[in-house]
């Protein structure tokens, strides 16, 4: 009689969990689809997550990579300006006009080829594109090194050398400028509070510091500096030219390196096709520019400055280093140097501002005042005066370049981007060649001493038409008022 309600009782429990695992099949035909769906949502999750990280990683390397990119060129670049017009006016004797036609060679390219060049930078990669055109601008350096080692330096082989650096310079400017717009606006999708404003003020920054550092390396050159008493008085160098050439190449090929970690970057497609498409680009992007007043305005102010500031500073000043001061490559280096400090330090002082109202004022007036700046040069001053004097010059051209790049990338088209500033760049480009001829045979001439009103008096009439027959003074930066 006990037994039968424990029975009883059994089967009742069995009963019941039949029942619940019927039940449980009813609501899941397929055993554990609840969990393994759990499990590849999570899977996925992690896996987005991973994604998003490394996404945001690469983004965030994008910056420092750039303004990398952009140091190991001007680096180079400061190298090359002590030591292409040292080597013509003190290795090889030579005067200004033999000089001016040398710049002429060095920049003449890009009148050519800017334009060109500012297509295909928006229809390639600007990754790619600036990989293989830093190792193209290694080239030169290292077969003008080895002419100067084996001594067989010409004026010729400069020619050369100008032509051949000179063409790819044409190419990599629209390049590199057009991504900087692309590297901020990804940051920015990020959350980063970096402005245009502010990322060209850091590509300044880097170009400035990167150049300053090229220019005391080539001052260097064949010739022992000796350090002040109160730095301890002990000598660097000398170091010779075809050394410092080779250092050239290398720290340039080192930029196809860096370029690597930028993102591909967005293409443009026109819908032109054939041999005409180039030229239909270019003739639309001058299109933009004449449409745009604020775009013309900025595109004529830089061929002034090509014209007016360039060609007195590639060569009245390397002339008044060697004829009034009695200088060399040492001159040269402690003149560029003092100039791109001036400009780092007005850079330093933009980049602690997110935006500012009125570009175009700050841009004229910096302008002007370099301009007048040059003024005293007409005298016969102390070295230390005539240093005096190329710090405010380039007071005036860091605020010069961060303001007018600025204006130029927030006006311009996205679509369009490389082909403006490829146009943008045409004015100063076409300007400066030209200037640097003009200014060649005027200080061959009439000496150093009386160019000085040249380009004073030029920049003086080209500002005045800008504020009174131009938009530029009375701009507002929009993003300014937000």
């Amino acid at each position: 009689m006990s037994d039968i309600p424990q029975n009883a009782d059994q089967l009742s429990k069995d009963e019941i969990m039949d029942e619940a695992e019927l039940k449980d099949e009813a609501r899941s035909p397929v055993s554990g689809m609840g969990t393994a769906m759990g499990a590849g949502a999570n899977l996925l999750e992690t896996a987005q997550s991973l994604l998003a990280r490394k996404a945001r990683r690469g983004v965030n390397i994008e910056l420092p990579a750039y303004l990398s990119v952009q140091a190991t060129w001007f680096i180079a670049f400061g190298l090359q300006m002590v030591l292409f017009p040292y080597l013509i006016t003190n290795k090889l004797g030579l005067g200004g006009t033999e000089l001016g036609l040398a710049n002429l060679a060095l920049s003449g390219p890009s009148v050519v080829f800017l334009l060109i060049g500012g297509v295909i930078a928006e229809r390639m990669s600007g990754k790619s594109l600036l990989m293989v055109l830093h190792l193209f601008a290694a080239v030169p350096a290292f077969f003008l090194a080895y002419a100067i080692a084996t001594d067989n330096l010409s004026y010729p082989l400069m020619i050369a050398y100008g032509l051949a650096l000179g063409t790819v310079g044409a190419f990599m400017m629209p390049a590199r400028d057009a991504i900087l717009n692309e590297v901020v606006e990804r940051r920015g999708r990020l959350g980063s509070g970096v402005t245009l404003q502010q990322g060209v003020a850091f590509a300044t920054l880097a170009q400035f510091a990167a150049q300053i550092t090229g220019l005391i390396l080539g001052g260097y050159a064949d010739k022992m500096t000796k350090m002040p008493d109160w730095l301890g008085g002990f000598g660097i160098g000398p170091i010779e030219s075809w050394q410092l050439l080779t250092f050239q190449g290398v720290i340039v090929a080192l930029g196809s390196v860096l370029a690597f970690f930028l993102a591909k970057g967005r293409r443009v497609k026109t819908g032109r096709t054939g041999m005409g498409a180039a030229f239909g680009d270019i003739a639309e992007g001058f299109k933009v520019v004449a449409g745009d007043p604020k775009l013309w305005a900025m595109t004529v102010l830089m061929f002034g400055v090509g014209i007016f500031v360039i060609g007195a500073f590639l060569v009245v000043l390397p002339i008044i280093n060697r004829d009034v001061y009695g200088l060399s490559g040492d001159g040269i280096r402690d003149m560029f140097v003092t100039f791109w400090l001036g400009a780092f330090v007005s850079s330093v002082a933009l980049s602690a501002f997110k935006n500012i109202k009125r570009q175009g004022r700050l841009l004229l007036t910096a302008q002007l005042l370099g301009s007048l700046a040059i003024l005293p040069m007409m005298t016969k001053i102390p070295h230390w005066g005539f240093l005096t004097i190329v710090f405010v010059w380039g007071l005036s051209a860091g605020v010069s370049i961060a303001m007018s790049r600025s204006i130029v990338q927030d006006a311009a088209p996205k679509d369009q981007l490389a082909r403006v500033l490829s146009i943008y760049q045409l004015g100063f480009m076409a300007g400066a060649p030209f200037g640097a001829a003009i200014m060649g045979w005027l200080v061959d001439a009439f000496g150093p001493y009386k160019i000085a009103i040249v380009p004073a008096a030029g920049m003086t009439i080209l500002i005045i038409w800008m504020v009174i027959r131009t938009p530029i003074w009375n701009l507002k930066n929009i993003a300014a008022q937000k």
